[in-house]
């Protein structure tokens, strides 16, 4: 369920630019295509893999699965804190901008600081209790096991 929920979420984010935004926060190169390629293309093969590592229960599946739970599933409530962070690149211009961070173009780089745009929207943002939930219940259930 984390992971189904998890790819859902990556819709969000894929759909509303999160590489971009991404990028304008934290003044990082980081592209559209980079995040397919890592999110959308690598990770399902990751979680495939881990799933029918814990169904043939190899041991380092166990380790992949718990970075699941706690990486995309514990941490996504920092899509909530983002909106309060004011981004590195130009905070008070509400308007998508088009910049080199570190020799690449990163096009398009959406504001979503909320005392610039006054809406409170981080791309991710409805969606990241998808993950989170299936993610913590697991966590919860695999702590109490003993």
């Amino acid at each position: 369920m984390t992971v189904a929920g998890l790819q859902i979420h990556i819709v969000e984010e894929y759909l509303m630019d999160f590489a971009p935004s991404m990028s304008r926060l934290f003044g990082i190169p980081w592209s559209e295509k980079s995040f397919l390629i890592v999110f959308a293309l690598v990770g399902p093969v990751i979680y495939t893999l881990t799933s029918l590592g814990l169904y043939y229960k190899i041991p380092i599946a166990g380790f992949v699965a718990w970075f699941i739970f706690i990486g995309p599933g514990v941490a996504e409530f920092t899509h909530f804190i983002f909106p309060l962070i004011p981004p590195d690149l130009m905070p008070k211009d509400p308007d998508p901008i088009t910049a080199f961070i570190d020799g690449t173009k990163i096009k398009d780089m959406p504001n979503f600081y909320f005392k610039t745009t006054h809406s409170y929207y981080f791309t991710g943002m409805w969606t990241a209790v998808l993950p989170m939930v299936p993610g913590c219940i697991a966590i919860y259930r695999l702590l109490l096991k003993d």
